[in-house]
């Protein structure tokens, strides 16, 4: 079975199960997808990593806050998020980062993209410097 296929399988696994959990609770939950070729390295703890590696508080992900250090922040996130966990859906992005719409989120990874691609100098070094911090935390 292709990489694709298992991702998708494992997305209808997950929805399925968020429903039934709704049906016999009533409770909404949201199940995150990520490898299980190490359980530590979660989404949340990436978050924890970034934040770290450019001297913010992992709080700054929840934050209703559009100053352009902040949301930059999220943009490096969200863009390392779907490089690293590319099973992971926009909507749980969204929760990660304090109940976004996935529209949201896809907004946020188009501007970050723009960033790059226009070589803005601040994001850019933000990027890299978020990128090596967590390709050094995911090969410990």
């Amino acid at each position: 079975m292709s990489y694709a296929m298992t991702q998708t399988a494992a997305r209808h696994i997950t929805r399925a199960a968020e429903q039934q959990i709704r049906t016999k609770t009533g409770m909404r939950v949201t199940l995150v997808l990520c490898p299980s070729d190490n359980p530590l390295k979660s989404p949340e703890q990436m978050l924890r990593v970034v934040a770290r590696s450019l001297n913010t508080s992992p709080e700054v992900f929840q934050e209703k806050n559009r100053k352009r250090q902040v949301v930059e922040v999220r943009f490096v996130a969200a863009l390392l998020l779907r490089y690293y966990y590319p099973t992971i859906t926009l909507k749980q992005i969204g929760l990660l980062f304090g109940g976004q719409d996935h529209t949201s989120i896809m907004n946020a990874l188009t501007r970050a993209q723009n960033l790059l691609y226009t070589n803005d100098v601040v994001f850019t070094a933000q990027y890299k410097h978020a990128l090596n911090t967590v390709n050094q935390w995911i090969n410990e």
